[in-house]
């Protein structure tokens, strides 16, 4: 029931990413670099002005990401308030801060933020802006961070992240791994032929314009689910999952491996044993530590056999599980990038589907 209730939290997580409006990485009002003095000014995602007085002493972090990052910095003795729970549970010491979300695991739980009296405030993406504003009222300082779309995105982040709590040195460094890592494994991938990859978690796929897609590409691999017009993060229709026959299936470390249907059985990856496990949280969290992912799956990828050596299971592919005609495409909500900060964004339906999955996973505890 636990990795249940872990995998919707996970997938709910990064649908709500790409639900949110997306907007462009919020730039500086004065000027990144050596300097990491106070007062420090810097635009965030809402297109607010947001200063930082002085160097935190108190942090609070809304979701596990930036907790990540913050722990990265080796900064975590500053961190008084985090999401505590099985998406920072790898986090040392995580379990010694006030855990500042409600019963759902998802939904702040702001009275408890506010009485925390934090110097700073980090809000990923997923955290409502409505939520944030409340925030602001209550006179808490909050930075939102934009929605990230690639590798590139996680190194701001890091670098953003730095200034604000006044570890640019350790955020520079951090920085030098992980780019590092990132230019290790892309010179590899010219060693060997790029497979037909899909990832899977909680029958949700993930399509162009999520950093998941920046990860597979990266290392070395062909996203099926972009490579066939699907954006943002969708779900699984079988029927376009045979049809696009996936050569290795990437899952979510929380998943235990693909359904026992004739649809995934019948594909390429599960048939010449190629679905490849990676750390859940490290894989849905754009943060520092998604390099692990990266290496696991260069490394599945590498290895990959794509001479078909087994028997396909046959499996009809003329109608779509609704009944109506199907052109290979997924049966997914797509996201776009909004033109105003009003847009509907990707997936409402399904991100509320799996809140509620969520709610009702807690309940049942």
């Amino acid at each position: 029931m636990l990795r249940r209730h872990l995998a919707a939290l996970l997938v709910l997580l990064l649908i709500l990413s790409a639900s949110v409006a997306a907007v462009p990485v919020a730039t500086t009002t004065t000027q990144d670099g050596a300097d990491c003095s106070f007062p420090y000014t810097a635009e965030d995602a809402t297109g607010t002005n947001v200063t930082v007085e002085e160097e935190p002493q108190r942090i609070v972090v809304l979701q596990a990401s930036a907790a990540q990052t913050v722990w990265e910095l080796d900064a975590q003795d500053r961190v008084v308030g985090a999401p505590v729970n099985p998406t920072t549970s790898y986090l040392d010491g995580i379990e010694s801060t006030e855990d500042v979300l409600q019963e759902d695991q998802f939904t702040v739980n702001q009275e408890a933020v506010v009485e925390l009296e934090a110097d700073v405030v980090l809000a990923p993406n997923v955290i409502p802006d409505e939520t944030v504003a409340s925030l602001r009222d209550a006179d808490q300082t909050v930075y939102k961070f934009g929605f990230g779309t690639s590798l590139e995105f996680i190194a701001e982040k890091t670098t953003r992240t730095g200034r604000l709590i006044g570890a640019c040195d350790a955020a520079a460094a951090t920085n030098e791994e992980y780019n590092a890592a990132i230019e290790d494994v892309s010179e590899r991938t010219d060693e060997y032929e790029s497979p037909r990859v899909m990832y899977f978690t909680d029958n949700f796929t993930a399509g162009g314009g999520t950093f998941i897609d920046s990860l597979i590409t990266t290392a070395g691999g062909t996203n099926v689910a972009a490579e066939n017009g699907v954006q943002g993060y969708g779900q699984i229709n079988e029927e376009a999952l045979v049809e696009w026959d996936p050569e290795v299936i990437v899952v979510s470390g929380v998943e235990g491996g693909v359904p026992d249907t004739d649809a995934y059985v019948s594909t390429f990856a599960v048939r010449n044993d190629q679905v490849v496990t990676v750390d859940a949280n490290f894989v849905s969290q754009p943060g520092p530590r998604v390099v692990v992912a990266l290496r696991t799956m260069a490394a599945a990828f590498a290895e990959a056999d794509l001479e078909d050596d087994a028997t396909p299971t046959p499996t009809p592919t003329e109608a779509s599980m609704d009944g109506t005609e199907t052109d290979g495409s997924m049966n997914e909500t797509e996201t776009e990038e909004p033109t105003d900060a009003d847009g509907p964004g990707l997936g409402v339906v399904a991100a509320l589907a799996a809140l509620l999955s969520v709610a009702l996973f807690v309940r049942r505890r």
